[in-house]
């Protein structure tokens, strides 16, 4: 048995050289594999909405301490060297798989939530929560339990795709910007905007739908569904005057242009709103008008979206394909900001760089660690909007009237 152990302690040895803290280390131990020193929780929000169907999900970081021996080598008088055995106390991430007891959720005052502590609840009345494995506990974690979120009219954006080719510019030997290509591309977007696609403890249902549109300006129909496709002989920053030209009446289409246009220029997004109305914090705008005062087009960057293909050669759909990213670009078009930075939505989490990929982690400002999900955190899954953020987006939508293409269906009929 003495001799089993101590190959176990090499093996164990060998394994600290190379894996980090953030790293699972698959071990065995001596006698007890649940043996756990420590745990942390990881929720994916410590926000609860009260609406029955928000679900709170929590996982957990466990680690156990050591003991290690690791062989030194020693300088002597002389000069040679030799070698000792010095015994060193490791911390080790516990794969949750190795815990032989059950993991066990409790709320404080001692009620077993369910596994993972998968909680909905529709009262509003917060609580604390804590993991336990064998005769450790974590620390109580807060939940902020918050009224149900109201449901929010139904509203559907049509959408159209400019494609502005530019000469040399070629698509091949990448797949073809195609209607099939941005259908796929909406199909991901409506179920994260209308709350199908995950049920977050902090998420919200924005009840929209964007859809391709049907009908040119002139009342006919297109010939590629959602695509306006034109040749310019203009590129990069020269691009402009097509953008403009090519800007479709932005009370009836959401337009977006794919083109050599530089692209950064998405993220510095100003507005129009109407006049008397209170400024939405963290938004920039740039003018303010009337209900029925005609709009000033000529800055595309802030009538809609441009997936530019600058600084990619000739090829179009690396741009679109490898470097745009959909969901966080439709959000910074309806009034979200980044969460890594001040995003006026309490509901989502600042953060720095201490998170881990391996672990699929992150550790917000204020030490709390928390999973990655919503469309403008990076990394993240990128399935959430929270009740917050909806609330920015459907404040956009009501009161920049850049962005009123909601209002009507001809993109679908081709008639007003």
């Amino acid at each position: 048995m003495k001799k089993i152990i101590i190959i176990l302690i090499f093996v164990i040895g060998v394994v600290s050289y190379s894996c980090t803290p953030d790293e699972y280390s698959v071990f065995d131990f001596d006698s007890n594999p649940s043996q756990v020193d420590s745990m942390e929780l990881v929720p994916n929000s410590h926000i609860l909405y009260a609406d029955g169907v928000s679900e709170l999900n929590i996982d957990i970081r466990a680690f156990d301490i050591v003991e290690v021996w690791r062989k030194e080598k020693v300088s002597l008088p002389d000069g040679s060297f030799t070698s000792k055995d010095s015994l060193y106390k490791e911390v080790y991430k516990v794969k949750n798989s190795r815990i032989a007891e059950d993991i066990l959720f409790f709320k404080e005052d001692g009620t077993e939530l369910p596994a993972n502590a998968k909680i909905s609840t529709t009262t509003v009345e917060d609580f604390k929560v804590y993991a336990q494995i064998g005769d450790v506990q974590s620390e109580m974690l807060q939940i902020d339990v918050r009224e149900a979120f109201p449901v929010q009219p139904k509203l559907v954006i049509p959408v159209i795709f400019h494609v502005l080719e530019s000469e040399g510019v070629t698509m091949e030997p990448s797949p073809a910007i195609s209607t099939k290509y941005f259908q796929n591309e909406l199909d991901k977007l409506n179920p994260i905007f209308s709350q199908r696609y995950v049920n977050a403890s902090n998420g919200a249902n924005a009840n929209i739908e964007f859809k391709l549109a049907l009908y040119a300006p002139d009342g006919t129909l297109l010939e590629e569904k959602g695509i306006d496709r034109q040749q310019t002989t203009l590129a990069g920053e020269d691009m402009q005057p097509a953008l403009v030209e090519n800007t479709w009446d932005t009370q009836k289409y959401m337009n977006i242009f794919v083109c050599t246009y530089p692209w950064e220029s998405n993220g510095y997004r100003k507005f129009t709103k109407l006049a008397g109305v209170e400024p939405l914090p963290g938004l920039n705008f740039i003018a303010e008008v009337e209900a029925d005062d005609e709009l000033d087009l000529s800055i595309p960057e802030n009538t809609g979206i441009i997936i530019g293909a600058d600084g990619f050669g000739t090829n179009y759909f690396f741009a679109l394909g490898a470097t745009f990213d959909f969901l966080s670009e439709f959000g910074r078009y309806l009034g979200l900001k980044e969460t890594r930075s001040e995003d006026y939505c309490s509901d989502t989490y600042t953060y720095g760089n201490d998170q881990s990929s391996v672990e699929f982690w992150i550790r917000n400002t204020d030490g709390f660690l928390f999973h990655p999900t919503n469309i403008m955190t990076a990394p993240s899954s990128q399935s959430v909007i929270t009740a917050e953020q909806v609330e920015r987006i459907r404040w956009v939508l009501e009161n920049c009237p850049t962005h009123w293409a909601w209002k009507s269906d001809f993109a679908f009929t081709g008639t007003e």
